[in-house]
């Protein structure tokens, strides 16, 4: 049987293909390759936009997704070992909070429904990610649990700015930017 459709019309059907292609393997696969988190054979557990399966909360701000890392978009989370202090001067483990309040905000939905904002320098995907209804970067900078990323983004600059006013979080007392503390630690 004759294919009807002139070779011109075939070649534009395929254009969004090949330019998904051309974007996707230098953006995610390539840098995925180079860090060992792609493996040519694996089957990604999502699409790159889509329902995306958490394996496991690495911290405040990062997941993965079988072999896949992901970044949470517009947010940075204190880091695992960080410590903060109260206003009463107490010590408390923020970062270790951080990473609880992220797994209580993901066992909210059997998936997270995930949008590919772009690929860090460590090749991990850097997504906004919802739990059901829930913007998962946004209900953890509420909580005074992650500082908006100004660097990257100001979407969550206005939930900072309550959980600043309001005290919550790491906003109860003395506290070291997370960029900050990597750069100490």
């Amino acid at each position: 049987m004759a294919c009807s459709t002139p070779p011109h019309q075939l070649s534009l059907m395929f254009l969004p293909r090949v330019i998904f292609a051309i974007l996707l393997i230098p953006g995610v696969l390539i840098p995925g390759l180079l860090m060992g988190g792609i493996a040519a054979a694996d089957t990604p557990p999502f699409d790159i936009d889509g329902a995306v399966t958490v394996t496991r909360i690495v911290d405040g701000d990062s997941l993965k997704s079988g072999k896949l890392s992901i970044r949470l978009f517009g947010i940075d989370a204190p880091e695992g070992r960080q410590n903060c202090t109260r206003a009463d001067g107490s010590e408390w483990t923020c970062g270790k909070a951080a990473t609880s309040a992220m797994a209580d905000i993901v066992a909210q939905a059997a998936q997270l429904d995930c949008t590919l904002i772009d690929v860090d320098r460590y090749g991990r995907l850097v997504m906004r990610c919802l739990a059901g209804d829930t913007d998962i970067a946004e209900a953890l900078v509420e909580r005074g649990l992650a500082v908006a990323y100004r660097r990257y983004s100001k979407d969550y600059v206005s939930a900072e700015s309550v959980a600043e006013r309001n005290a919550r979080g790491m906003w109860q007392g003395r506290f070291d930017m997370p960029w900050d503390w990597r750069r100490k630690n």
